[in-house]
């Protein structure tokens, strides 16, 4: 018998081994099905609503196999997220039998299941899989390298890989002229480009096509060091699907959806995101974008290039929007609608979660369009790698959720754990953090509020017992049980206002962007959300399709179950022209619309756009910020400066009625609505890890069931429009009624005036600074004219800091001010992309951190505002921060890469705290 013949035997054997190990007999009990009664899934939740493990190894033995299982289930967890063994994976034949095994018994008891789609992450590879015998599929990126001259010679070497374009233009009032480009391709010799300028103001740029690997999220992962696939391009992921997905239909039949709710994809991206400092900038590229650019933009790309990287006025603005739309059409096409597409075809959902999904500048050179590639998951995902409650990524659960809604999806996930508390790479000496029931609770809570309902789990959950594991699990099965299907309601929505990052967008050489003007537009979008959930106003998120999709009735803009009548801009000049004559119909027939730091100005073809600006004058007059216009039809159009987005949530109050509320609207207790089979539900988390007693009141008739997750039991009540109701530490409870009312619009005016009153804190010392290793400065100033950090870089490449610290003879009070307002100011020239950031350090020596909105390249003095719902813990600080006892107030820089020798300069005043106010 020949080898092959051999190997062909013993494949096919293997392979009908595979599809006959089916289990002789269960070995666990059946679970609590499904199809039960709302009362009795409450009180015992299926399988599906419970916390899923994710094991990405089917113990070889079976009575192993057995145990782990049979200890899953006693633990109460609902299944698990699992995939071949990584040890040999989906090629490897020997590593099927376990897998399928533990499957078929997992699901003939009931369990619920995910499939997880990769050997490690970041998805897409297939381990090595998808590239063999096709390297030219892996990720691509187009390298820049630039100078800037007055004149004479310019030396600049080129970044590996094919030339792409070398060329100079002449710069004037800070644009370079794209139609003056000079052709410098016959100066280049060796991989060095020489060339001497004439006099005047010029910019130099050559760029390079080329894999890329070395400074990627693929090459720090933690997982299998490995190239990640080119998303811009079908072939690649049509690979994918090939050697990963369609293995498991083999194995297990073209019906996946028998035994797996979902698909899992783990963290796949462009990669054109430096997670170190490189020496070159990086944007998407692939071997077709050229010929896609042309077909959907219907104009050539590569002479648009430049204005990628530098200023170039309005051609520029909209050479960068085209560039980054066609971006996010071909990533959410080519990688996650072809997966969603293949799904379908397997009755299985499209599932998993993307890379980074907290920052919005990240989102641009990670997917082009986050939003849009969210909507082509069937089970859209998340991950939350903290279990500190403070620290829980609400935002992005309900981003998730608002996806999940608008596309009608009834299915979303978290993959949750305790990574950022165990986690310490070489030389991290912190101790590890064993995260407690209570906080693990939590941070369910959060998600769950957010719109999750299925959670997936890396958690160690070290030195809990089989009974808190079993309670967390019930607890957490009880309010997925309860929020799961229909829709949220709420009045406000908020729009991701990626539209107007685009045209500001510039790459960094370390992280996403260093343009002050993008990361403003994040600020603000950040400081919108991060007000209206610390008032305890719910709100949904909607993109610009959403806006273009949606039918305005009276005051409401619908689209599909979904109503708002709240629509609130943040930092948004730059919307399709569409969407703006949407959201003027809105404001026409009554919706409030409100928009903060930056009227409507572009379209999606004309930077300024005439028309948009005459809906702005419409909406909002032509007065500086703030102000407000009003309508006989009921509309409102509201303008804040950026200083104001802390009136925010009293603006919306003085319009609409609060949906459900407690006696102190920005308390501990957060709660949101949802719309499910007839009836709606109130879901109200203590948030935080203090007892809390109140009456939350609900609007109308109130509500006449109150459901608890701590006992599993439903009871009705009395007075439903006022229910007393006592919560542990981030503890929760539900109601539910089927006669909810609609909040009323409130017949009283909007806001009349708006004041912002900035008012010195105590006189201190000449403050300290704090500064890391390789950073050597100059105090020198006073009060009044600023205290100036005169910084020089030692080494480059490294983590550098630096902080001015303001500590006071007695511990401030702030509990009655919004924020803090730090007049500062950096050298004109400077390019440092820092971002100015604060501490607030307590008594007990607990530090909260805030960033500005404000950094360190913008030049001039500038007044940067930052509110006390913007500070998170930091490092080992737990809570929330105690304003009433500020020992100190830190400001400066930190985070930064920079390079040997470079100069960073930051003068700062002593900061005051601000209070806003509204006649209304």
């Amino acid at each position: 018998m020949n080898m092959v013949f051999r190997v062909g035997v013993l494949v096919g054997l293997l392979g009908s081994l595979c599809h006959a190990a089916e289990p002789a007999a269960p070995v666990l009990a059946p679970l609590p099905t499904e199809d039960r009664p709302l009362a009795e899934r409450f009180a015992v939740p299926p399988p599906s609503a419970r916390i899923l493990r994710i094991i990405h190894a089917q113990k070889d033995n079976p009575a192993e196999q057995d145990d782990q299982l049979r200890t899953l289930a006693a633990q109460g967890f609902g299944g698990f997220a699992g995939n071949v063994a990584f040890d040999g994976y989906v090629d490897d034949e020997t590593k099927w039998p376990a897998f399928l095994r533990g499957v078929r018994m997992a699901k003939a008891a009931g369990m619920s299941l995910w499939l997880y789609d990769e050997c490690g992450y970041p998805s897409g590879s297939a381990r090595d899989l998808t590239l063999r015998r096709h390297p030219e599929w892996a990720a691509r990126g187009l390298l820049v390298a630039e100078a800037n001259t007055a004149g004479g010679p310019v030396s600049l070497a080129l970044p590996p890989g094919r030339l792409v374009l070398a060329a100079a233009l002449p710069r004037r009032d800070g644009v370079i002229a794209l139609d003056e480009a000079q052709d410098l391709t016959a100066s280049i010799n060796g991989g060095q480009l020489a060339w001497q300028a004439p006099a005047g103001d010029w910019f130099v740029v050559v760029m390079t096509d080329d894999l890329i690997y070395e400074g990627t999220h693929a090459a720090i992962s933690l997982a299998y060091k490995k190239p990640c696939i080119d998303l811009l391009t079908p072939e690649p992921t049509a690979r994918f699907l090939e050697v990963t997905h369609a293995r498991y239909a083999e194995k297990l039949g073209e019906d996946l959806g028998r035994y797996f709710v979902s698909t899992f994809t783990d963290e796949p991206s462009l990669q054109n995101l430096w997670f170190r400092p490189m020496p070159y900038r990086v944007l998407p590229w692939s071997l077709t974008i050229e010929r896609e650019f042309r077909q959907r933009r219907g104009r050539e790309l590569r002479p648009l290039l430049p204005a990628l990287v530098a200023a170039a006025g309005p051609a520029g603005a909209q050479a960068r929007y085209d560039f980054w739309n066609t971006v996010g059409e071909l990533v959410s096409e080519n990688y996650f609608g072809q997966i969603q597409t293949w799904c379908r075809q397997h009755n299985i959902l499209s599932g998993g979660h993307l890379l980074m999904e907290e920052g919005l500048v990240g989102h641009v050179p990670l997917y082009g369009h986050f939003f849009r590639c969210v909507r082509r998951l069937d089970a859209p995902s998340i991950d939350c790698l903290t279990s500190l409650p403070p620290q829980v990524p609400w935002s992005i659960a309900r981003m998730i959720g608002s996806v999940a809604d608008l596309e009608g999806r009834t299915v979303t996930m978290c993959e949750v754990s305790d990574h950022s508390q165990r986690y310490r790479p070489k030389g991290d000496t912190r101790p590890i953090r064993i995260v407690t029931e209570d906080e693990i609770r939590g941070t369910c809570n959060r998600l769950v509020w957010g719109g999750i309902n299925t959670l997936t789990s890396y958690y160690a959950f070290k030195d809990l017992s089989d009974d808190q594991l079993q309670r967390i699990n019930t607890h957490v099965g009880r309010c997925q049980t309860m929020m799961r299907g229909g829709h949220q309601v709420t009045d406000i929505a908020v729009l991701y206002p990626v539209e107007s990052v685009w045209p500001n967008f510039i790459p960094a050489y370390h992280g996403a962007t260093s343009e002050s003007a993008a990361r403003r537009v994040e600020s603000v979008f950040n400081g919108v959300s991060s007000a209206l959930y610390g008032a305890n106003r719910d709100f949904s998120y909607v993109d610009s399709q959403a806006l273009c999709e949606a039918t305005v009735a009276e005051d409401t803009l619908t689209h599909g179950e979904l109503r708002w009548r709240v629509l609130v801009l943040p930092a948004a000049d730059t919307l399709p022209l569409e969407a703006w004559e949407n959201v003027a119909a809105f404001w026409r027939q009554g919706g409030v619309v409100i928009a903060i730091g930056a009227r409507p100005a572009n379209s999606e073809v004309e930077f300024a756009s005439p028309r948009v600006q005459a809906i702005a004058r419409e909406l909002f007059g032509t007065a500086d910020a703030p102000c407000l216009v009003t309508n006989p039809a009921g509309g409102a159009g509201v303008l804040l400066p950026t200083a104001m987005i802390a009136l925010l949530p009293r603006v919306v109050d003085s319009l609409v009625e609060r949906d459900a509320t407690c006696a102190e609207p920005n308390g501990p207790v957060k709660i949101t609505r949802r719309r499910i089979d007839a009836q709606d539900v109130y879901f109200a988390i203590n948030d935080s890890d203090a007892d809390w007693e109140g009456v939350i009141r609900f609007c109308g008739r109130g509500v006449n069931e109150q459901w608890n997750p701590a006992t599993g039991v439903m009871s009705p009540v009395t007075d439903g429009t006022q229910v007393l109701v006592r919560l542990g530490p981030y503890d929760a409870m539900l109601f539910r009624t089927a006669t909810a009312d609609v909040p009323q619009r409130l017949s009283g005016r909007a806001a009349t005036a708006f004041t912002m009153t900035c008012e010195p804190l105590p006189a201190t010392p000449k403050p300290a600074v704090s500064q890391g290793q390789f950073v050597q400065s100059e105090l020198t100033g006073d009060d009044a004219s600023g205290w100036r950090a005169a910084a020089t870089l030692t080494q480059g490449q490294v983590d550098t800091f630096l902080f001015m610290n303001f500590r006071y003879a007695e511990p401030l009070n702030l509990t009655a001010c919004e924020g803090l307002s730090i007049d500062a100011s950096v050298p004109q020239g400077q390019r440092t992309g820092a971002e100015l950031l604060v501490f607030l350090n307590t008594a007990n020596g607990d530090r909260f951190l805030a960033g500005t909105g404000r950094y360190l390249n913008a030049p001039d003095w500038t007044r940067a505002y930052v509110m006390f719902r913007q500070f998170k813990p930091f490092e080992q600080t737990r809570g929330e921060v105690d304003l009433s006892q500020i020992v100190s107030i830190s400001i400066g820089w930190g985070g930064y890469f920079g390079a040997a020798g470079e100069r960073i300069t930051l003068t700062v005043k002593p900061p005051q705290r601000f209070i806003c106010g509204a006649n209304f």
